[in-house]
């Protein structure tokens, strides 16, 4: 019994998809359909595969579409498949943008200070750190000292 192979023997893809075309339900001719189901059937014999191998192929698979147009619904499976797929494509493009804006930080370092320091200063975004949030404590030290130095001068 023929099996699927990883390098199929070369298959007339047109003649194949002509002959399911023939042995489909649109003809009428039933003697005609099975002669065109036997032929189909020789056809993927002399290549060593199944015919349902045959119809898998990229070259048939296209000679299919081409000339039949058959209709395929989209499984639950495949729409995963695409939203997953465009949940890639807007990360990637989030980790492309931040890439280059690195790439671009990078570049304009010209002193020695580190690329995180410079990422650090240079981004809107950043999360800032106890030391830049300094100067609320200095005023607030500042404005205790004003308020004790006015009680003590009341008393």
């Amino acid at each position: 019994m023929p099996t699927a192979q990883q390098k199929p023997k070369s298959i007339n893809a047109r003649r194949f998809v002509a002959l399911l075309a023939g042995f489909d339900t649109g003809n009428a001719s039933e003697e005609e359909a099975l002669s065109k189901g036997r032929a189909m059937r020789r056809m993927a014999a002399d290549a060593n595969m199944r015919v349902v191998d045959v119809l898998e192929l990229p070259e048939v698979r296209q000679a299919l579409n081409d000339q039949m147009q058959p209709a395929r619904w989209e499984s639950k499976e495949m729409q995963q498949a695409l939203e997953h797929i465009t949940a890639l494509r807007e990360e990637l493009r989030e980790r492309t943008r931040d890439v280059r804006w690195m790439a671009d930080a990078l570049a304009r370092n010209e002193s020695g200070k580190t690329v995180k320091a410079a990422l650090v200063r240079e981004s809107s975004n950043a999360a800032h750190s106890f030391g830049a949030q300094s100067w609320v404590f200095e005023l607030g030290a500042v404005l205790l000292a004003l308020v004790l130095l006015c009680v003590a001068a009341i008393r």
